[in-house]
């Protein structure tokens, strides 16, 4: 699969189409925000029900993700830019790929809709090898998420009082 991965193309055209996915946050994600003091992330962070995908894969009832603006996009997205890039959710980093129980895998929706995928260079085995421990870690965390989601709710409501 690393072979297939460095001859797949990649880069973002920043269209926005990509931050219409609600992305699971993980409990990395909130380690991060919570290190920066950047609460006013913390505080649109919402429980959602989770997929089918996601029970059937992560055996999860529920996950956490942002909240949506009525058309339907992430919250932080203004004017096809994300407000939050240097501190957005790992999910958000590792696009166009998906983790995976066995290893990184296009992203099913980025492989009908990403117009950014056949545009840039390959994948070096640096960024690869990093994807790859980036997807294991969100993989890691989505299936102990039910072990960690009191505490994730205390510090949104901590978060949310400040």
């Amino acid at each position: 699969m690393s072979q297939r991965i460095r001859s797949i193309r990649f880069k973002c055209i920043k269209c926005g189409e990509c931050c219409k996915l609600e992305v699971p946050i993980v409990l990395s994600d909130i380690e991060l925000w919570v290190k920066l003091r950047k609460y006013s992330i913390l505080t649109r962070v919402v429980k959602k029900e989770a997929s089918l995908i996601l029970r059937k894969y992560f055996s999860i009832k529920y996950y956490y993700t942002f909240e949506r603006k009525p058309s339907g996009t992430c919250v932080f997205l203004e004017n096809n830019k994300c407000t939050i890039y240097s501190v957005r959710p790992l999910t958000c980093r590792l696009f166009p790929f998906a983790y995976s129980e066995e290893d990184l895998e296009l992203h099913p929706w980025a492989l009908r809709n990403c117009r950014g995928i056949g545009k840039g260079g390959p994948f070096n085995r640096r960024e690869v090898k990093i994807l790859k421990l980036l997807a294991k870690k969100i993989f890691i965390e989505l299936i102990t998420l039910p072990f960690y989601s009191t505490f994730i709710e205390e510090i949104i409501v901590k978060a949310k009082e400040k």
